[in-house]
């Protein structure tokens, strides 16, 4: 089955992890379970397999692959779905997405009609955010090599391949052309601090070891130039570390406060409070944005701010996921690792959102650009018009986004539809053919990805949040 895309309002260079809500890992002492008659007849079927099996000659390292099916199958429980078991590849896949590291320069960007880069988010402590690189800067140049005249996947390679070193930037602001030497290190992909003229605008995208500390420095640069409303945005934050939810609520909440509850199997609570190295930097206002994709550590700020903060929070968006549990990891050797619930969590006033979520005060749903998502198109993909493809609603949704005529959304792609991408193809100089191959397929998606930019309105959340803001 292959897997959906993020959404495209998901600019590049952008992480988040999902569903994690995640202690420090463990390693665990090694229990033995006797002689069961359980464990007698595990063995007997291991055994027959491994040898009698007419199929174990032809399988290899078949030892390995039933074990590791056996623990599989022991991990996925209908009660707990946060509960797994990560071979090596998902193991990797799941320590990176808590890391939040990236090596670069520090920021997302888009392609503008000059295909030059245009700079939409800068990450706090990056190259980017320490030379003062604003939304809006449009990179012409690094070195010797134009934007204009080559694609992403040559940029990005290059900016990696010189990390450590001085790399010169060019780029425009306001019209004006400017220099500097950037140097392309590791940074912490999770928070982005923009400053407008009477609220801030925090984005977090995920719960990383090092967001606490990042936050922190979004907070002081907000207090120093005296705003006291502030729009943060937790929209497909799907949480991590727990230990950085208790950081980034100190710099919100009173020292001394309860920032959550743990109750463990055994009934007992444990109240997680304020961490004293953060100072909380008070706000006149905070608005939240939150999704169906908020969740975990990010709903545990949610409701920590909340009851501790009373009317001062308003939140802005849709129902987030409702997970209130909390696992930990187990390494092991081989790089497998097993992430186990060891306790569900509460708000500071008790409330448990556990398969709930928090229902926003305010609530305010995306237009559907915003809200396809589509699936990965590879160089052999073809949707012809007059047929039935997955990515029929996507390529039809932002035809009709980018004003052409169509007469559906949905996965049917009609010959309407192809008229309507024809059209498309002609004003972009393409082969006019009315099916959509990748090229076509890269083209509509980097002009769908330059109008959300260019068009802010169109996050309606977005644009009600800071309403509420200054108010």
């Amino acid at each position: 089955m292959r897997k959906k895309s993020q959404t495209i309002l998901i600019t590049l260079l952008c992480i988040a992890c999902f569903g994690a809500g995640i202690s420090i890992p463990v390693i665990l002492n090694k229990k033995t379970t006797g002689n069961s008659k359980e464990q007698e007849k595990f063995d007997t079927i291991y055994s027959i397999l491994n040898s009698d099996w007419y199929y174990s000659n032809k399988i290899k390292n078949l030892d390995s692959k039933l074990m590791e099916q056996a623990i599989d199958g022991m991990t996925t429980l209908d009660q707990d779905a946060h509960t797994n078991y990560f071979d090596l590849e998902q193991a990797k896949a799941f320590s990176s997405s808590l890391e939040g590291s990236n090596v670069g320069l520090g920021i997302s960007f888009y392609l503008n009609e000059n295909k030059n880069f245009v700079v939409s988010n800068v990450y706090i402590n990056s190259t980017a955010d320490k030379k003062g690189l604003k939304p809006q800067d449009e990179i012409i140049s690094l070195d010797d090599l134009k934007c204009s005249e080559n694609d992403s996947d040559t940029i990005i390679k290059y900016i990696k391949a010189h990390e450590g070193q001085n790399v010169k930037t060019k780029y425009l602001r306001d019209g004006k052309e400017y220099t500097t030497n950037l140097i392309p290190g590791t940074f912490d992909s999770t928070v982005v601090c923009n400053v407008y003229e009477d609220y801030g605008e925090i984005i977090l995208t995920s719960f990383s070891e090092n967001s606490g500390k990042d936050f922190s420095k979004a907070m002081s640069s907000l207090q120093e130039v005296g705003i006291k409303k502030l729009v943060l945005d937790l929209r497909n934050n799907g949480g991590g570390y727990l230990n950085a939810a208790l950081e980034i609520s100190s710099s919100l909440i009173p020292k001394k406060s309860v920032v959550f509850k743990e109750k463990d199997k055994d009934g007992k609570f444990t109240k997680q409070m304020t961490k004293d190295e953060f100072n909380q930097v008070k706000m006149d206002k905070i608005v939240v944005l939150q999704n169906e994709n908020t969740a975990s550590a990010a709903e545990v700020l949610i409701g920590a701010l909340k009851d501790n903060l009373g009317d001062t929070v308003i939140t802005v968006g849709t129902t987030s996921y409702g997970k209130g549990t909390e696992q930990v990891t187990v390494p092991f050797s081989d790089g497998t690792s097993f992430k186990y619930t060891v306790a569900r969590w509460y708000t500071p006033k008790g409330t448990s959102i556990n398969k709930k979520g928090f229902k926003p005060d305010v609530e305010v749903k995306l237009g559907e650009v915003k809200t396809t998502s589509y699936y990965k198109v590879k160089k052999k993909d073809v949707i012809k018009k007059d047929s039935v493809d997955d990515n029929a609603q996507a390529l039809q949704v932002y035809l009709k986004y980018l004003g052409y005529d169509v007469d559906r959304t949905d996965t049917y792609f009609s010959n309407t539809s192809s008229q309507a991408l024809a059209s498309f193809q002609q004003d972009n100089r393409l082969e006019v053919t009315g099916d959509c191959d990748k090229k076509t397929w890269d083209l509509l998606m980097e002009k769908v990805l330059l109008k959300m930019n260019e068009t802010p309105s169109d996050d309606t959340q977005r644009q009600k949040a800071i309403e509420e803001a200054q108010k």
